[in-house]
């Protein structure tokens, strides 16, 4: 086992009931920086079409970039991420569109 992704129906922290919510994801050390969580993601994706929101707290700077480069790969968009306050925490939501694709576009 590499990891695990939990996604949930709707944000807790945005309040947006509409999106998908990547609410936890975690890969182990050992399967880092190989591709390992880009795969999961996209996998994740496609899986669950739709909105989606994707939050990073603002002290983790190797999910920031990790989010900010797998966002943009599976998009090919420049998504900025957004800062959020609920209460006392802010986090930086990356929100973006993930579309059905043809079974003939995803062969290629």
């Amino acid at each position: 086992m590499a990891g695990f992704a939990l996604v949930k129906k709707g944000s807790d922290f945005s309040g947006n009931t509409e999106v998908w919510d990547m609410a936890d994801f975690f890969v182990v050390r050992g399967a880092r920086r190989r591709g390992v969580g880009y795969l999961i993601a996209e996998q994740i994706w496609r899986r669950f079409p739709g909105a989606w929101e994707v939050r990073v707290t603002t002290t983790n700077a190797a999910a920031m970039g990790f989010w900010a480069k797998s966002v943009w790969r599976f998009t090919r968009q420049d998504i900025k991420p957004m800062a959020v306050t609920k209460g006392e925490e802010t986090r930086y939501l990356f929100n973006f569109e993930s579309k059905v694709e043809s079974s003939e576009t995803s062969m290629k």
